[in-house]
């Protein structure tokens, strides 16, 4: 749910920045609120989760906590910093941060469905991280193509 909100404030975000800055045009102002507030936020949130509070997700997920999910955390966070870094880097780096956060989206959405139909987990951290794992890196993507 979280990850939800953070999109959708993203937006809000990227549409005041659009009417604060409009020389720099719609696509490039939402762009930009997208990778620095929900790259980064997810970064974060997702590492101290990871990290942190490994047990409480991986219950919630309907797995195992193990070492590896420390690792998801860390990677989380590099993530994130890049995502954050947007705001101080332009055009190459913005690509260079949406490239490993889609990969790391859209694997993490085909493990959860793939969980789902092998072994019926339908916990909600495991159903419901779908949609965003799905709509933050497709937006992205769509983003940036229109950027173009």
């Amino acid at each position: 749910m979280f990850y939800i909100i953070s999109y959708l404030i993203s937006w809000v975000i990227g549409i005041v920045y659009y009417y604060v800055m409009p020389e720099n045009g719609f696509i490039h102002c939402v762009l930009l609120s997208h990778l620095v507030f929900t790259v980064g936020f997810f970064g974060i949130f997702n590492f101290i989760g990871h990290s942190l509070f490994s047990e409480k997700v991986a219950n919630g997920i309907g797995w195992v906590s193990n070492g590896f999910q420390k690792e998801v955390g860390y990677v989380s966070l590099g993530i994130g910093i890049c995502g954050i870094m947007c705001f101080f880097f332009k055009d190459s780096f913005w690509l260079a941060t949406i490239i490993p956060f889609s990969t790391f989206l859209f694997g993490a959405a085909f493990l959860h469905i793939k969980e789902i139909i092998k072994k019926k987990n339908f916990n909600p951290g495991n159903t419901w991280i779908i949609i965003p794992d799905v709509l933050m890196p497709a937006t992205l993507i769509v983003l940036w193509f229109m950027r173009l």
